[in-house]
């Protein structure tokens, strides 16, 4: 491979001046940079991306450290962060290994973080001395950071109740709600479904809730199918989200529930969730509504297109990498940045009011 010492023996020149003229940075005779270009192009020189970032102090990479590459709302999320890089001429590099020791050997100028919890994790581990440009995608939980960190936020307690006033609106009274999580959880969609539905369901809102993990169902060996329930509990395990929801249409119909509509933790969830009622032979959403969160692609590959709270993943995406290169080039920007959601109206909520 040619190198700038090459080209500036064949061009009579420095090294210094080969570089001046390749990176179109300072002062160069325009006689001897015509002449530069041409032999760099006669020998087929590529500048060393290593070699280059080394001069640069910038990779024009980062890195977006997330573990559930199985789950639709992640990859569409990296689809928007692909958008965004590439307008400004980098690229994103993902990592699935949640051991935050090993991004001091990763080359990027920068990181982003797939939620609240995840980010909490990395200051209390090594972000508080290790200094790399962050920002996280945030979903209204409560979490306590060392520092500060910008984040671009789904506010799920809001959206939650759009969601649930949509079902409202419809006529549904009796709404449940679908959730891997136990019930003294920090998740801002369960806390939100308790605030909204208390009052209508008081003393019974026990019965609505479809927690479905192994403290909610201590003595359900069916939870031993899921790798995330045979261990300790942990952030590092991947959710069996569609897995679950197959479950909890089991649970629902063992209950006898009398819900009306559920509301489910994600499209996963929902889409497991209406698979198991069709094979227990209930009707969507003529004997119950169903209706997911998150709005992926994924939404409309069933018999009937989900109805979904919509968190738009692509472009929250671009909104991460967005204000990830503001801060890499050193431009302000905001510590919340909140992003719009919006119901997606699908075929599984019916309008009782009909």
């Amino acid at each position: 491979m040619a190198t700038r010492k090459d080209i500036a023996q064949r061009a009579g020149v420095s090294i210094s001046v080969v570089s001046r003229a390749l990176n179109n940075s300072g002062y160069v005779d325009a006689g001897k940079k015509k002449k530069i270009l041409q032999i760099a192009k006669e020998l087929d020189y590529h500048p060393n991306p290593v070699a280059m970032s080394l001069m640069s102090q910038h990779t024009k990479q980062i890195l977006f450290y997330c573990r559930e590459l199985k789950n639709a709302f992640n990859i569409e999320m990296y689809e928007g962060m692909l958008e965004a890089a590439g307008e400004r001429d980098y690229k994103v590099l993902i990592y699935g290994n949640l051991d935050f020791s090993n991004i001091r050997s990763i080359m990027v100028d920068g990181l982003v973080l797939p939620n609240e919890s995840v980010a909490e994790m990395y200051l209390n581990d090594i972000g508080k001395n290790y200094h790399l440009p962050v920002v996280t995608a945030s979903y209204g939980g409560s979490f306590s950071f060392s520092k500060s960190i910008p984040m671009i936020e789904c506010d799920l307690w809001e959206g939650t109740r759009t969601a649930l006033q949509y079902l409202w609106d419809r006529g549904h009274r009796k709404i449940a709600i679908i959730t891997p999580y136990d019930d003294d959880s920090r998740d801002s969609r369960l806390l939100s479904w308790h605030e909204f539905m208390k009052y209508e369901l008081g003393d019974r809102i026990g019965q609505y809730y479809f927690g479905i993990n192994r403290r909610s169902l201590p003595n359900d060996d069916r939870l031993l199918a899921f790798p995330e329930e045979r261990g300790p509990q942990s952030i590092y395990m991947l959710v069996s989200f569609f897995e679950k929801g197959l479950l909890a249409a089991d649970i629902f119909h063992e209950r006898s529930s009398d819900a009306t509509a559920v509301l489910c933790f994600n499209d996963e969830v929902a889409l497991g969730f209406y698979k198991g009622l069709k094979q227990l032979g209930y009707k969507v959403p003529k004997d119950v509504s169903l209706m997911g969160v998150d709005g992926v692609y994924s939404r409309r590959y069933a018999d009937l297109a989900l109805t979904s709270l919509s968190l738009n993943p692509k472009a929250q995406g671009q909104k991460c990498v967005e204000n990830l290169l503001n801060i890499i080039d050193g431009k302000k920007t905001k510590y919340i940045t909140q992003m719009p959601m919006r119901i997606m109206e699908g075929e599984t909520a019916q309008d009782l009011r009909h």
